[in-house]
């Protein structure tokens, strides 16, 4: 070997004198200094261009290939640290955002879901139902979108066609209606899974998932007459339901004509005296019915209702004319609410599972997302907690024969 020379890095088999070495490293930065100016040049284009950097604008800046900013971004495949913190400083300089929507179609998911629900946060039982739903999603390894539709069929329209167009992973809805449901077909969904919560939609291929409310309100209508009492009188919310009528309308809803299903159903095997009065779904329509109910000759001793919204128009109502729960009048309502257990007294309540309801609802789509789908069906019972709102009129009818 030549005193003097060295291994060029280039060649192996090439010798290079010291002298040959500096004017390499001079070259070197010179191509070092074109390659800077040349990004900035597309740098300063690209912002003075008005349009959203891509992921070819990222690999240029930080020059590399397409593919390999790609999966730079992605976070797979064999790249050095090196490069990879090269291709995220291009892309936080540029402000570059990966297309969500592009990358799940590659993918073949989202990792969302959609939850379709017909009211908002002000109905205790909705929004519990909600939280579970979305804490379970997310134990899942997904994101839920959720959409209110206030029981009207045409928001529940858009906002099913909206949530597909976002290419959720899988959806679960509240219908509106048990009666107008011609959009729930393939045609509309596509391949994407759906299931249905809280409803039953009979003649529909869609897994679902209820509460048995027609066996909850026999037994609490056996536990009340077990208590003394012969005269029952049910307060039932009917969405879309003007006013208030004693005459059953057809209920749109299949839960609640499970819960009034039940109720005459046991009225009917007991002989005993009934009134069911079914009025509309709002704080004033309520009240009026029950005021209706209380104020009549022939006052029940006990009165039902459909959900807590009704509850709280009995409690407004009795308060307001003197009458006292537990005493004077007593009360079972259907689903339970911390308020309820914390009055006094306390609400006996028809409770449904909500939470468990929401994290199985939650299961039943990942296995409808994760194969093909079954159209599996649950029914989950409720349980009736014993409080302090029915007296007992036992002893008070044992007294009085004797």
């Amino acid at each position: 070997m030549l005193s003097g020379a060295f291994l060029c890095e280039k060649c192996e088999n090439v010798l290079a004198s010291p002298a040959n070495m500096m004017r390499d490293v001079l070259h070197r930065g010179q191509v070092f200094r074109i390659t800077v100016l040349s990004r900035l040049r597309k740098l300063l284009i690209l912002e003075n261009s008005g349009r959203p950097p891509t992921l070819v604008d990222v690999a240029k800046l930080a020059g590399v290939s397409r593919a390999t900013a790609s999966r730079a971004l992605a976070g797979y495949g064999r790249i050095s640290k090196d490069t990879v913190e090269l291709v995220q400083q291009a892309a936080a300089r540029l402000g570059y955002r990966p297309n969500e929507v592009a990358r799940a179609m590659r993918a073949g998911t989202t990792k969302t879901i959609g939850l379709v629900i017909i009211s908002d946060f002000t109905n205790a039982f909705f929004d519990r139902a909600t939280k579970a739903i979305i804490d379970a999603a997310k134990k899942a390894g997904y994101q839920t979108v959720v959409s209110h539709t206030d029981e009207n069929i045409e928001n529940e329209k858009q906002a099913i066609k909206t949530l597909i167009e976002k290419r959720v992973d899988g959806l679960i809805l509240v219908p509106s209606s048990d009666v107008d449901h011609e959009h729930l077909n393939r045609k509309n969904l596509g391949s994407t899974p759906l299931v249905l919560i809280d409803r039953k939609l009979s003649g529909l291929p869609f897994a679902s998932i209820t509460t048995g409310d027609y066996e909850g309100a026999i037994e609490a209508v056996e536990y009340a007459h077990n208590q003394g009492h012969t005269d029952m009188g049910f307060i039932v919310a009917v969405p879309q339901l003007a006013g208030s009528t004693q005459v059953k309308p057809r209920i749109p809803i299949s839960t609640v004509e499970d819960r009034t299903s039940g109720f005459e159903k046991a009225i009917k095997r007991l002989k005993i005296k009934s009134t069911m009065l079914f009025c509309e779904d709002s704080q004033e329509g309520a009240e009026a019915a029950v005021e209706k109910m209380l104020q009549s000759s022939s006052r029940p001793s006990i009165l039902f209702t459909s959900n807590n919204d009704m509850l709280l128009a009995v409690l407004r109502v009795a308060g307001g004319l003197g009458l006292k729960i537990g005493s004077d009048l007593s009360v079972i309502s259907f689903d339970d609410s911390p308020w309820a257990a914390a009055m006094s007294p306390a609400i006996t309540v028809i409770a449904r599972p909500v939470d468990e309801l929401g994290r199985k609802t939650v299961d039943l789509l990942m296995q409808e997302i994760g194969s093909a789908p079954r159209g599996e069906s649950l029914v989950l019972p409720t349980t009736l907690i014993i409080r302090d709102s029915v007296s007992d009129l036992t002893e008070t009818l044992s007294t009085a024969k004797t």
